[in-house]
């Protein structure tokens, strides 16, 4: 019988969207609200469902918190080395979740991730 332990985790962060090759007009025809000088902020919600965990949930709970620690009150385009030409999208975002989760979780699989910029708009990695 599989056990899944969801663990939630929320962070403040800041982003904008821009390609670099692009002129600030294409990025503003393209981005809109998205391309700001500074960005704009997000209060996301971070959650992870670990598959028949051997470790504490407290454990797990600390190793998410960490994770999600990692961008909590940042700018991410100008402070997490990824997203310096990476544009942090929800998708990519969770992609780095995930990928920092592994490292800090090596034998915890992980049956899927989500991660909610708002209630409505969110992205979701089964695994």
């Amino acid at each position: 019988m599989t056990k899944t332990l969801i663990i939630c985790s929320s962070f403040s962060a800041a982003h904008f969207y821009h390609q670099k090759i692009w002129s600030k007009a294409e990025n503003q025809a393209c981005f809109g609200k998205c391309f700001a000088t500074y960005g704009h902020g997000h209060n996301y919600c971070f959650e992870v469902g670990f598959r028949n965990p051997q470790s504490p949930p407290q454990n797990l709970q600390k190793n998410v918190m960490q994770t999600t620690d990692l961008l909590d009150h940042q700018h991410l385009n100008f402070t997490i080395s990824e997203f310096k030409d990476l544009i942090p999208t929800t998708e990519n975002i969770a992609k780095y979740l995930l990928k920092k989760l592994q490292e800090a979780c090596p034998n915890e699989p992980i049956s899927y991730i989500k991660l909610f910029e708002t209630k409505d708009l969110w992205v979701e990695i089964r695994i």
